[in-house]
């Protein structure tokens, strides 16, 4: 764990401009993360060791200098990146402490003077030939000064077994360390040239596909990015270093990609997943007004196999844009859900049109053939006119029934016309009472006519909106109950015209609301419904309202009644269209229909 916290903490001591560079930023954290073990354990230890010792002398003061040193090395490469003058700084560290152990162990003859020869190959580790030549320079004036120093007797005795040749090794380990060193560093370069031909190539092909791919660390941050970031994150790819990518994928999508980084991590095999980002592209042209972007991108996330990676990558991911194919699955979802809606449509009109053809049709087979029997004496005049009239009745809604399939057939396809002139609607309110009169009385129902002041003649087609109004009040009429009341008013409401049918009768309930107007559509439709009809009634009065660029409201609640709105305006929808020109209605199967929420009618 602790050896992990200071992998942690040698990454983020990494100075911004080696993060980009993979290579780079480990020779950094390499560096920081020697140094503050090396320099931080021996100040750690100092207080325990001048509490025991008492005073420091020489020796003790110069190792805690040379481990301040070397934090101060750490504190340099953080602040500027400068790793060579830092390592610089770290060798006199290296050097003081050498020869600081030196001076308590016989100075130029102590055994640990030939220690400074580890110097320059240290450096070897961390840089090129310059760090190892500003090494070898610093190990070289220390032992110079050891020599200096021991000339003035201010090192300790020599040791027993200690000669004048140690100087003499001293300087051989030198020349062999520098050697050693100089084959090393050639090795290191033909590596070196090696790896970033290689990695050329890598990052050539790379920035050339057009999926993106991202490297992440055990804890889900970036390492590196290739050039698809731009297209597919809006993004330069050090900008999604880090949490640049996170912040990028839509807010609702972020736990699922986390759990796809940690599940692939974690597991043996990849993980795949879509998720959307939501960025703002760049600008083109200066002041240009940026809208958000939001694609559909399916990852591939694997683990690195084996331990992770020099850069510290655990999962490597692929990233593709598949906002095309999220789309033609959403269209291909919603053709087959419309192809369901029709099928289920196609059920509802043959059930529909069955039972409203079949019972008049009966009815006209079963009493012409009464009528047309031989034995048909017991036949009286009354008896065979009630008949005739039943035929002739059931004739007319056969006929009906027809005619409203065609009318709204025609609207559906936009084949229907409308033909425009002065209409007075008061009296065609009036006209349409009167016929619905008989037929509200013979129910006990209380039919009443409310038209306001001073209507304007409006530009309209009389035959649609009478068919309108008398749909609309069939319909009140047949679902109000016996002492019930209808009420159909016509009123000006500034530059609209308000028609309206309101009752007292069963009401319709908030789940059917939104599906009114459909075709076949019937509010707890059965196939023993107690009323007759064919769902298609208010079907044509949505079509027919819009075709006068009208708006068709319906308030309806349960046991209390329905108030159904016509609004339609005063002028002519087209100041150019001459009264009597022919208007061609524009396909919009949901136009003019808006459902409100349950209503309670007042007295």
């Amino acid at each position: 764990m602790a050896i992990t916290a200071l992998r942690t903490q040698a990454a983020a001591l990494v100075h911004a401009s080696a993060q980009p560079d993979p290579a780079e930023r480990q020779r950094h954290e390499r560096f920081i993360l020697s140094r503050l073990v090396a320099g931080g354990g021996v100040l750690g230890l100092a207080p325990a060791y001048l509490a025991w010792r008492g005073a420091p002398g020489a020796c003790e003061a110069a190792v805690i200098v040379a481990a301040a040193l070397a934090m101060l090395s750490v504190a340099l490469v953080s602040r500027t990146g400068r790793l060579g003058t830092a390592h610089a700084l770290s060798s006199a560290a290296l050097s003081l402490f050498i020869v600081a152990l030196a001076s308590v162990t016989g100075g130029v003859t102590s055994p640990l003077l030939p220690w400074l020869a580890i110097v320059p190959v240290e450096a070897a580790l961390f840089g090129a030939s310059g760090f190892t030549l500003r090494a070898g320079w610093i190990a070289v004036a220390a032992l110079a000064a050891a020599v200096g120093l021991d000339g003035l007797s201010l090192f300790a005795e020599a040791a027993p077994l200690a000669g004048a040749a140690v100087p003499l090794l001293a300087v051989s380990a030198l020349v062999q360390a520098l050697a050693a060193t100089a084959l090393l560093l050639r090795r290191r370069r033909v590596e070196e040239r090696e790896q970033r031909a290689s990695d050329a190539r890598s990052q050539l092909l790379l920035d050339h596909v057009g999926d993106l791919v991202t490297w992440h660390d055990a804890g889900g941050a970036v390492v590196f990015a290739n050039a698809a970031a731009r297209t597919l994150a809006g993004a330069e790819p050090r900008e999604l270093l880090g949490r640049g990518l996170f912040e990028r994928v839509h807010i609702a999508d972020r736990p699922l990609f986390l759990k796809a980084l940690s599940d692939a991590a974690h597991g043996d095999e990849g993980v795949t997943v879509s998720f959307r980002t939501l960025f703002l592209p760049p600008a083109e042209a200066e002041g240009e007004v940026r809208l958000p972007v939001s694609l559909w991108l399916e990852m591939q996330a694997c683990r690195v196999a084996g331990a992770a990676s020099a850069d510290g990558a655990a999962v490597v991911c692929v990233m593709r844009d598949v906002t095309q194919r999220r789309a033609a699955e959403e269209d291909l979802e919603r053709g087959h859900a419309e192809a369901l809606r029709a099928n289920d449509v196609k059920g509802r009109f043959l059930a529909t049109v069955s039972h409203e053809l079949r019972t008049p049709l009966n009815a006209i087979i079963g009493f012409s053939e009464m009528l047309s029997a031989d034995d048909n004496g017991w036949l009286d005049a009354e008896r065979r006119l009630e008949y005739a009239r039943i035929i002739h009745a059931s004739g007319h809604h056969l006929l009906d029934v027809v005619n409203t399939l065609l009318d709204i057939s025609k609207i559906e396809s936009g084949a229907m016309t409308i033909e425009r002139e002065p209409l007075d609607l008061a009296a065609l309110a009036r006209d349409c009472c009167a016929l619905m009169a008989l037929r509200a009385e013979t129910g006990g129902i209380a039919l009443d006519c409310v038209v306001g002041p001073a209507l304007p003649v409006i530009e309209a087609d009389r035959r649609a909106l009478k068919q309108v109004v008398l749909n609309l009040l069939s319909n009140a009429i047949k679902f109000t109950p016996a002492e019930g009341r209808v009420t159909l008013a016509v009123v000006r409401d500034g530059d609209m015209i308000d028609i309206s049918v309101s009752d007292t009768g069963v009401g319709i309930a908030a789940a059917d609301l939104p599906r009114l107007g459909d075709p076949f559509f019937q509010a707890k439709g059965a196939y023993d419904r107690p009323h007759e009809g064919t769902g298609l009634g208010l079907s044509v009065v949505r079509g027919l309202v819009g075709l006068h660029r009208g708006r068709l409201t319906i308030e309806s609640a349960p046991g209390v009644g329905t108030r159904v709105s016509v609004r339609l305006p005063v002028g002519s929808t087209d100041a150019a269209e001459p009264p009597a020109r022919i208007a061609t209605f524009a396909r919009s199967p949901r136009r003019g229909l808006e459902t409100k929420e349950p209503f309670r009618l007042t007295a």
